[in-house]
């Protein structure tokens, strides 16, 4: 079947802003088969936009004397039930429009501050089964900031920045170029990463969603937040198809508190005190053989479990995952349990696919979720060191966050920086384990670098 031919086109396209001098532009290829919606989108992802306002395509220029009855718009379903005008972005190709439009469209993007491409076809060639959908060949300048205030704002506010003397104003000013412009990456108005650019199509491609944790967890969420994840997975270079890795060793290491608690609950299990802890002697015997004693600070020389919380978190979450149970005073050891513990890859397996099992519309996962993400692409997480030499600067997980519009009950505000966010339980006690065992006094680069292997390794595997 390769050599049946095809109609449809691989083309080539220059996309250039309007009015920007010197000009912001790329060339762009892309299959003319591409509705005209997500046309839209490919061209605001080439550009820097963030789809947070209204798209339209023309075959005129807004600039030039309107031909008369020579005007065809393209708008969304939405815009077109309310005024009535226009054809259809989503049952019209990119193939069709350039053929009507005579291979010169314009695209409006925020019809407010007005940011109009004109679009033109360099080149057609007949599409091949290896084609990427998109694929960005080059390009000059970053797009200008989000509501700029149009190419006149924008320029105003380029002056500012490049100025040597700035009143309070321009300071402002300048904070909010920079702020509007981050945090996932230093703002550089004269730079196009065309990596990420290539990155976020790539994500498009396969409509924001893939089939590892990362593309289940995004899926989870409506085409905007999906959408705006993908910002955040192409700048953390997070694929969403899964990557086929191992289970890194030192992992199904770490977890050997897990199968220890598990060990001790078989045959006779542990006899709980009548308040309903485990005794001293036993939490003894896992802290001694797990090597964990200091994990906590202990008030006195016996270990009691009200004493110890990660232990205590511990026994709370191997309950959880139902390899253990308790049953007239006694915690013992489950089916399940017992079949785990014969083989601890497949224990580190079962806890890996728990962690990733996210919840709808819950914060704990969200956040969890968000954490890695981060840890996976290099940043610092750690409030108490918020930069280090090697990796990131610091990002909260709020920023993250508040994008799903999350409410902080305590603060009667949206969720931010300031607000208490839970982690999941399993993932908490993971952490305060790989803290505890792989942290130095000296240097913390070496839990970065575990969190951020484990995060990306749970996300794409």
């Amino acid at each position: 079947m390769s050599n049946v031919l095809t109609l449809r086109k691989m083309l080539t396209l220059r996309i250039e802003l309007v009015g920007s001098e010197p000009v912001i532009w790329r060339k762009l290829q892309i299959d003319d088969g591409t509705r005209l919606d997500e046309a839209g989108l490919a061209v605001q992802i080439v550009m820097g936009w963030e789809h947070a306002h209204m798209q339209a395509f023309t075959n005129q220029s807004p600039y030039a004397e309107p031909r008369s009855g020579a005007a065809i718009n393209w708008y969304d379903e939405h815009m077109r039930a309310e005024s009535g005008d226009g054809e259809s972005l989503e049952d019209t190709t990119l193939g069709q429009a350039l053929r009507v439009a005579n291979d010169e469209l314009y695209f409006e993007y925020d019809f407010g501050d007005g940011w109009i491409h004109r679009i033109t076809v360099e080149s057609r060639r007949e599409l091949k089964s290896e084609d990427s959908k998109y694929l960005v060949l080059d390009g000059r300048l970053r797009a200008p900031l989000e509501d700029s205030g149009g190419l006149g704002g924008w320029h105003r506010k380029l002056e500012i920045y490049r100025s040597a003397q700035r009143s309070e104003d321009d300071e402002n000013t300048v904070r909010w170029m920079e702020w509007r412009g981050g945090p996932w990456k230093a703002f550089d108005p004269e730079t196009f990463d065309i990596d990420f650019a290539n990155a976020r199509l790539q994500l498009l491609a396969g409509s924001f969603v893939g089939a590892n944790a990362a593309g289940q967890w995004a899926a989870q969420f409506h085409e905007g937040i999906s959408q705006y994840l993908s910002l955040i997975f192409a700048h953390c270079q997070i694929e969403l198809v899964p990557t086929g890795r191992e289970i890194p060793t030192w992992f199904v290491e770490l977890l050997k508190p897990f199968s220890t608690l598990v060990e001790m609950c078989t045959d006779q299990g542990i006899t709980l005190t009548k308040a309903g802890w485990m005794p001293p002697t036993m939490i003894a015997e896992l802290m001694t053989s797990c090597d964990l004693n200091g994990i906590d600070y202990e008030r006195g020389k016996v270990k009691r479990e009200i004493d110890l919380p990660t232990i205590s978190t511990l026994r709370d979450v191997v309950t959880g995952l139902r390899l253990i149970r308790k049953y007239k005073g006694q915690l013992i050891a489950t089916k399940l349990g017992n079949s785990l513990l014969q083989d601890p890859p497949a224990m580190a397996d079962f806890i890996l696919k728990s962690l990733r099992s996210a919840a709808m519309n819950d914060v704990q996962a969200d956040a969890t979720f968000s954490e890695w993400v981060l840890c996976a692409g290099g940043y610092n997480l750690d409030t108490f060191a918020k930069a280090t030499t090697e990796g990131k600067s610091f990002v909260h997980v709020s920023e993250i966050l508040e994008n799903f519009g999350y409410w902080d009950p305590n603060r009667q505000a949206p969720i931010s920086s300031d607000s208490y966010i839970p982690r999941t339980e399993l993932w908490h006690a993971i952490g305060k384990l790989m803290d505890f065992k792989y942290s130095d006094s000296d240097s913390r680069q070496v839990i970065y670098d575990k969190r951020q292997q484990l995060s990306r390794f749970i996300l794409e595997a």
